[in-house]
């Protein structure tokens, strides 16, 4: 597989992938017919997964659609046969697919699912692969702590195998890392690390990246004569394997340099040479780069109407690769020149475009960094109010486990005290009755830690699946080139994660008010048809269960419900209500949901007893009392999604509204869950 040379935000570094991709090419169609003709004439199953592997990596340098599709085929085929170093391998091409195409959350899971089976099969090698691209993963999220613990991870590996090729790989990983940074130092003490392997192993396609990539580190470090040699080298090199797509670019790259040193002609003649090996080879991508470069050189040479010229032919070659900067600066250049040249009308039209280009970067980059900004500080609020919560529930927590040994303290010694009463009979009797207390205590100690591990690990997926999400998708905000379609999606998602993060932090809050006795509540007249109606209607837009498994929402109301008011706090009362469908449409696979109201006459007073009905799959008696305490499902061995604290909220808000909760439920029959309320 390709290694990723360069980071995709560096225009330098997409074109010599590019450069790269085409010297492949040379040789890929008649590989690719030799390898689709093999698979056709195979019968070895794990053959087959290693030819479309093969073939996978053969279309992704042309068509990468094709070479997804191919990757999958391998990946379903090594699961059918059990074989579980072809399934790795598999994962590891589907992510690096993704990566490329920038869809870095679902890289990271192929990634992850690929981590585990390398380590089930103790293939250490392989292992050392997936930290490397899952660090890069990393670094493009700009997760550098985490990219940076891959990266080690890798190279520890690569160490203890003496794999040289392997360690130049990850010495790669961090000079570009570190590039990114723009600390030029370490970059370069990484990228010469790469090079001195690559050059003991004779590797020239290893050479070849670690030059541009000195290049770039030391003339962006303003040593443009030590970023000269390697270009250079990287010259002499490209003549060597006859690599002339990359030849032009190193052309290209060292027009650069002698532009940075204001030596116009021989910059000119650097563009020139790497024009004619455009035109020679029809590299039509990098067409647009060179006349950009040679307007903007013409133009410092005072020779305005080729400046004119070459702006114009960049912009018409740009519709290929549309590249928002090319236009921003050809438009600059035209400007410029039409206004050495006194044509002021066409000077101001481009000078407008050029400014609504400018704008437009400084928008979105500016949009990206406030976003981004106000992100990190709601984060950053969310997990200090988490962690104070979950401080208080550990302190909690140990008091109740110091009280409990105080008490086993007393137990033991009231016992003891009773051994040298009673007689030989009536000890070992008393001794039993401890033993059974004890065993009794002993339970109830470890179905609490079962709860809460259960819980622990319920609530940290809970909270990290929105976090990633957030995290992930403004990351992928900052794309110049994302369209508006895909920016607005990544916003919906993001929204939403954030408001999911946000419920589940208010129950947490919530849960933590009603045990401390905080909760308050605004009692007001609430009409009760048309509260019932309205959270009718929120449900069946926002419960995304209730569509995926058809389930029918139904309101039953009795006669004249249209004047029935109860004294209440609507929002607590409509927050009953959604944790009880919520619930329920959980524990519901198909049927039926129905909630609805009657008046009941008592003793002591009138009351209005409410019930939320489904059809799903029923909830054991001996659970009827522990699924309202704090954590616990019906389940007696898992979480369904959900972090275990509605029901529990729900008993809460009604004691504080003066109401009581209480369920009838048959095993394959359904749940039906009556509460009442002050009429």
């Amino acid at each position: 597989m390709l290694e990723r040379l360069f980071k995709k935000s560096s225009l330098k570094y997409m074109l010599f992938f590019i450069a790269i991709v085409s010297l492949k090419n040379v040789h890929s169609q008649t590989l690719k017919d030799s390898l689709l003709i093999k698979l056709r004439t195979t019968q070895q199953d794990s053959l087959k997964v290693n030819l479309l592997l093969d073939i996978g990596e053969e279309y992704y340098y042309t068509y990468q659609d094709s070479s997804k599709y191919y990757y999958l085929k391998a990946l379903d085929l090594a699961r059918k046969i059990k074989n579980k170093k072809l399934e790795a391998e598999s994962l590891l091409s589907v992510g690096y697919y993704y990566d490329t195409q920038e869809i870095v959350k679902e890289a990271i899971a192929y990634y992850s699912k690929a981590i585990d089976l390398f380590k089930s099969i103790n293939d250490e090698q392989g292992l050392a692969r997936c930290y490397n691209y899952i660090g890069y993963s990393f670094s493009y999220l700009n997760s550098l702590d985490k990219s940076i613990e891959f990266y080690y991870k890798s190279l520890d590996i690569f160490k203890k195998l003496n794999d040289s090729i392997g360690l130049a790989a990850v010495y790669r990983s961090f000079g570009n890392l570190y590039y990114d940074q723009q600390n030029y130092t370490k970059s370069k003490e990484y990228f010469l690390k790469s090079y001195e392997i690559h050059e003991k192993q004779n590797n020239k396609t290893g050479l070849l990246d670690t030059y541009i990539n000195l290049g770039n580190a030391y003339s962006d470090d303003g040593n443009i004569e030590k970023g000269l040699f390697y270009y250079l080298e990287s010259v002499k090199l490209s003549n060597n394997i006859k690599d002339y797509q990359a030849l032009a670019i190193n052309y290209n790259n060292i027009a650069d340099c002698y532009l940075v040193k204001e030596d116009y002609k021989t910059a000119q003649k650097y563009f020139n040479k790497s024009l004619d090996l455009v035109n020679k080879y029809n590299f039509k991508t990098l067409r647009s780069l060179l006349f950009a470069n040679l307007s903007y050189t013409y133009l410092q040479v005072e020779d305005y109407h080729k400046a004119i010229a070459f702006a114009n032919k960049s912009l018409e070659y740009n519709k290929i690769t549309d590249w928002i900067n090319m236009n921003y600066n050809n438009h600059l250049y035209l400007s410029e020149a039409y206004e050495k040249l006194g044509d002021y009308k066409k000077a101001l039209e481009n000078h407008k475009i050029f400014q609504k280009y400018s704008d437009s970067i400084f928008d979105v980059k500016n949009y990206e960094q406030v976003a981004k900004s106000e992100t990190l500080y709601e984060l950053k609020n969310q997990e200090a109010k988490i962690d104070d919560l979950l401080k208080k529930d550990d302190l909690r927590k140990s008091e109740l486990r110091n009280q409990k040994i105080v008490n086993y303290v007393l137990v033991f010694f009231i016992l003891g005290f009773l051994l040298f009463i009673f007689i030989l009979n009536s000890l070992r009797r008393a001794k039993n009755k401890a033993n059974i207390l004890l065993e009794i205590e002993k339970e109830k100690a470890q179905e609490s830690d079962r709860l809460k591990s259960s819980f622990l690990a319920n609530m940290s997926h809970e909270i990290r699946t929105p976090m990633s999400a957030i995290l992930g998708f403004s990351s992928l905000l900052k794309d110049n080139d994302l369209n508006e379609e895909k920016r607005d999606h990544f916003i919906e998602i993001i929204s939403k994660s954030g408001e999911r993060l946000m419920a589940i932090i208010n129950d947490i809050i919530d849960i933590s008010k009603i045990e401390s006795n905080q909760i308050k509540v605004d009692l007001e007249n609430v009409n009760v048809s048309k509260a019932l109606n309205d959270i009718i209607e929120i449900q069946k837009e926002t419960n995304d269960l209730l569509a995926k498994n058809k389930i029918e929402l139904k309101l039953k109301l009795p006669t004249n419900s249209r004047t029935i008011f109860i004294k209440t706090d609507e929002n607590r009362f409509t927050q009953i209500f959604n944790n009880l469908i919520s619930n329920a449409s959980k524990f519901t696979e198909n049927g039926s949901i129905e909630i609805g109201f009657e008046l009941k006459n008592n003793s002591e007073n009138q009351c209005v007893q409410f019930y939320v009905k489904d059809t799903g799959c029923g909830v054991p008696q001996s659970k009827f009392e522990d699924i309202f305490n704090r954590f616990s499902q019906a389940g007696d061995k898992d979480f369904k999604t959900g972090n275990g604290l509605g029901l529990s909220i729900c008993k809460g808000l009604l004691n504080n509204l003066g109401g009581t909760i209480w369920l009838e439920s048959e095993v394959g029959e359904g749940t039906t869950f009556y509460f009442t309320l002050p009429y």
